[in-house]
C-alpha cells in the first residue's frame, strides 16, 4: 500500500471510531468540561481487614491538577468513583458502544482510546432525560473493577455515592494524603479482597 493511501486509510479509521450517536453526544456536551469542584464528602469506609473511623473531609477536584484532600487525622478518599470520575469519562478520546435498554435507563460501554488514561473501560447506565450518571462499572489498568451507584438530588452531581470493589490487598485503593494505604504483611499474589466506600457530597 502507497504511504499517502495507508495514511489515508488509517484517518478514516481514527475518524469513524471517534463518532458517537446523539445520546452520547449530549454527555459529552454535559460532562467534557470539568469546572473546579469544592465539597466536603462524608466518607465511610468498609474494606477487609481494615479498621476506618467514618470521617469528614474537604475536596477540591480540578481538572489537570492534583486532588486537594484536606481533613483532620488521616485524610483519605478514594482513587476512583468520586464525582470527577464522570467528566474523566468524556475528556479525551473514547469509542461508544450501545448495549441496550433496561426500562427508561440506556446502557452503554465506553473504550478509552488516550493510552494515558487509567481506566480501559466503562459500563455507564443513564436516563436520557436528565443525562444522570445512574451506575458505572469501570475497569482500570492498575486497580481492578469499581462499580459505582449514585443517587442525585439536583441535575448535575451526585449526593450520594457507593463504590464497591475487589483488588489486590496491598493496593487499596484509597489516597492517605496523596499516598497508597500499604500493609507491613504482603499477602500472597493472588490474595484479593472485597471493599465499599460510601460518600455522602455537600458542594461548596
Amino acid at each position: 500500500m502507497k504511504p499517502l493511501l495507508f495514511f489515508f486509510v488509517c484517518f478514516l479509521w481514527q475518524f469513524s471510531i471517534a463518532q458517537h450517536d446523539v445520546v452520547i453526544e449530549k454527555l459529552i456536551q454535559k460532562y467534557a468540561y470539568q469546572e473546579k469542584i469544592s465539597c466536603t464528602i462524608q466518607v465511610k469506609v468498609e474494606v477487609e481487614g481494615i479498621r476506618i473511623p467514618e470521617k469528614e473531609v474537604y475536596v477540591e477536584f480540578d481538572k489537570d491538577k492534583k486532588i486537594v484532600v484536606k481533613g483532620e487525622g488521616l485524610a483519605l478518599v478514594p482513587k476512583k468513583g468520586t464525582v470527577n470520575q464522570i467528566f474523566d469519562f468524556f475528556d479525551s478520546p473514547f469509542q461508544s458502544i450501545f448495549l441496550g435498554k433496561e426500562g427508561d435507563v440506556l446502557v452503554y460501554k465506553l473504550v478509552s482510546l488516550d493510552p494515558k488514561k487509567d481506566w480501559i473501560t466503562a459500563d455507564i447506565k443513564f436516563v436520557e432525560d436528565d443525562l444522570q450518571i445512574l451506575e458505572s462499572v469501570v475497569n482500570t489498568k492498575e486497580y481492578g473493577n469499581f462499580q459505582t451507584i449514585n443517587q442525585y438530588m439536583n441535575e448535575d452531581l451526585p449526593s450520594h455515592s457507593e463504590i464497591t470493589f475487589e483488588v489486590k490487598k496491598f493496593k487499596v485503593p484509597l489516597k492517605f494524603i496523596g499516598r497508597e494505604q500499604k500493609w507491613n504483611n504482603y499477602p500472597e499474589k493472588d490474595e484479593k479482597i472485597m471493599g465499599k466506600i460510601t460518600l455522602r457530597y455537600t458542594y461548596l
